[in-house]
């Protein structure tokens, strides 16, 4: 990979290569030294470099004439956008809006309800067309309470207010679970990485030493050592590969891309957050959408409060009516108007229930705020130990690969035993994967940083 890793100490900024970069470094350190992994004759040519994650399934891949298409290079927050795109909640955004628009153009109208169509006739002699007869046509609208046809709108407002909030904090509740499993396959990759340079070593070291048992230098016992710690290496790069296979298998799960491919992730990290140091919770969009589901609550129980009783209603309408007689047929107009008397217990009990709902989500929205604010707290915490991990990870790695360059030298010297070298170079192994692993950490320490203080994906 090519992208630079940020390394982050105090308020300098840095920037490493990684993983592959961290990897070189960190193998540099306790592998690639004279160490014992990579021991090998002075006239040998270098080893080469770090396979790609693509190819690194095995320590030594068969030769192919047929050259692989470039797979795509997908940032953390294209990743995101794919997986966004296929949320459900992404898909049902766009019928919610219409819904909530829908709602606010009902609560503009005059009448609650749409107005209706009276008919009615009576005649004294059904059948026929004698005697007396009245026909009577109306139309009945219902009307507003007054001050309800504002809460009404009101209402409606706060549920688009709480629809845009939501969707933000689902926006926000993916950003995280894509985040923890793009490091997660960072730290996989990482030690995929690791366990293959590890393996290409250990080989390296194995043909040295049956040289030098074919030369009478080392013992038959000294090969079987060199052997084993072969077979350990190789064992260790499977289970590398199945931990990757399994973390790519939970980032493609919620990362979007077409079915059948993949695409070459790019290790870039996130901006850094020493800029982060206090949290405007009112805008986390967590505490914002139970704040505005909790205005909308509140909404919903005044609505509620002004609908104890039927709406009132409106008639007007117009009469025909012939005498027994044969009379000619006498018009009329009609003005009604029904009101209501009483109030409707279930109303009632409706109301009271939307008012307990609010003043419960509102208190919720105080629960949220304090957790966001806890987590804030929490996440710039782990900052500050992963940066300072990162820097005793680095101390040591250092140390580890001076001291096997030591026991090197005594080694090809004749000072020193196999067993020994291969404890000290297992130790300066450890600690370059260490070493690796909190460079990663620091960078998922500021992602989650970010994750509390309620930012997407840059």
């Amino acid at each position: 990979m090519s992208s630079l890793l940020p390394i982050w100490q105090g308020s300098a900024r840095a920037s490493a290569t990684a993983p592959r970069a961290i990897v070189s470094a960190c193998v540099v350190w306790s592998l690639a030294g004279p160490g014992l992994l990579n021991a090998q004759p002075a006239s040998q040519p270098p080893l080469p470099p770090l396979l790609p994650a693509s190819q690194s399934a095995s320590p030594h891949p068969a030769p192919t004439d047929a050259v692989a298409p470039a797979p795509i290079q997908l940032q953390l927050n294209e990743v995101f956008e794919r997986a966004w795109a296929r949320h459900p909640a992404q898909r049902a955004l766009a019928q919610r809006r219409a819904a909530s628009q829908s709602a606010l153009k009902a609560a503009q109208s005059w009448s609650t309800q749409p107005a209706s169509l009276d008919i009615r006739t009576q005649t004294d002699r059904p059948g026929t067309d004698q005697g007396a007869r009245e026909v009577e046509l109306g139309v009945s609208v219902p009307l507003w309470w007054p001050g309800q046809r504002t809460r009404a709108q009101q209402w409606a407002q706060a549920q688009g207010l709480a629809l845009d909030a939501r969707v933000d904090e689902a926006r926000l509740s993916l950003a995280g679970t894509l985040r923890d499993a793009w490091w997660a396959w960072l730290r996989a990759e990482v030690e995929v990485q690791l366990a293959a340079e590890r393996a290409h070593n250990a080989a390296t070291l194995l043909a040295d030493v049956k040289r030098r048992v074919v030369a009478g230098d080392l013992a038959q016992a000294d090969q079987h050592q060199a052997a084993g710690a072969l077979a350990l290496a190789e064992g260790a790069h499977l289970q590398a590969l199945a931990q990757r296979s399994w973390a790519a298998q939970a980032l493609a799960a919620c990362g979007g891309w077409p079915e059948g491919t993949a695409p070459r992730l790019s290790d870039r990290p996130e901006d850094s957050a020493e800029a982060l140091t206090t949290l405007d919770a009112q805008q986390h969009p967590a505490v914002r959408s139970a704040r505005q589901q909790a205005m909308a609550a509140r909404e919903a129980a005044a609505l509620a409060g002004s609908q104890v009783r039927a709406n009132p209603e409106v008639t007007l309408g117009t009469v025909h009516s012939r005498g027994p007689r044969g009379e000619a047929t006498q018009r009329a107009l009609v003005l009604g108007l029904r009101v209501p008397l009483g109030s409707s217990p279930a109303q009632t009990t409706h109301a009271i229930q939307s008012g307990a709902e609010a003043t419960e989500l509102e208190a919720q929205a105080d629960m949220v705020r304090a957790e966001v604010e806890a987590a804030f707290a929490g996440a710039r915490q782990r900052l500050t130990w992963a940066q300072a991990q990162r820097d005793a990870a680095a101390k040591r790695a250092r140390l580890a690969q001076e001291t096997q360059a030591f026991f090197d030298k005594s080694f090809k010297w004749g000072e020193t035993d196999l067993p020994t070298r291969l404890r000290i170079a297992q130790e300066a192994q450890e600690a370059a994967r260490q070493a690796a692993l909190a460079q990663i950490d620091v960078a998922a320490a500021v992602s989650a940083l970010r994750q509390a203080a309620g930012l997407l994906p840059d």
